[in-house]
């Protein structure tokens, strides 16, 4: 009992090391899939197959904006998720910015676009606060 205790507050990344140190072998399962923000807008990036990648972009949702998203080729790359966490880290505050976080796994080798705005929906003639476009080139 007293050892399930003492992990409970290691760090993961401690018990990673720990095991590591025992001879474990993690082989790629420490790899974590690359987290892409607002700096790679623009820029065209490489996968391979089946790899998963995320994109975390800022999102004024207490002002009533939401991301809408298109993908040039779904079948080159799909949405499998989205996550929203308030920026500052704090569940219980009211207000202020949000990130919301896009899953995608590429999963046919070819390339298309990303393309996401940000805007109010119920206000579709108004041009968004926000646009944000990424080229992918999945591989083998």
């Amino acid at each position: 009992m007293n050892r399930l205790l003492v992990r409970s507050f290691v760090l993961p990344g401690a018990i990673m090391l720990l095991l590591g140190a025992y001879g474990c072998d993690f082989g790629e399962s420490l790899v974590s899939e690359p987290q892409l923000d607002s700096s790679v807008n623009g820029g065209v990036l490489a996968y391979a197959l089946n790899q998963s990648f995320s994109l975390e972009l800022d999102l004024n949702a207490d002002a009533g904006y939401s991301w809408y998203y298109t993908v040039s080729d779904s079948t080159v790359v799909r949405l499998e998720r989205t996550n929203f966490r308030p920026k500052n880290g704090d569940r219980n505050v009211c207000g202020g910015m949000t990130v919301e976080t896009f899953n995608f796994r590429a999963t046919k080798t070819g390339q298309c676009t990303i393309s996401l705005v940000e805007r109010q929906g119920w206000l579709p003639a108004v041009p968004p606060i926000n646009a944000f476009q990424v080229t992918v080139i999945v591989h083998r």
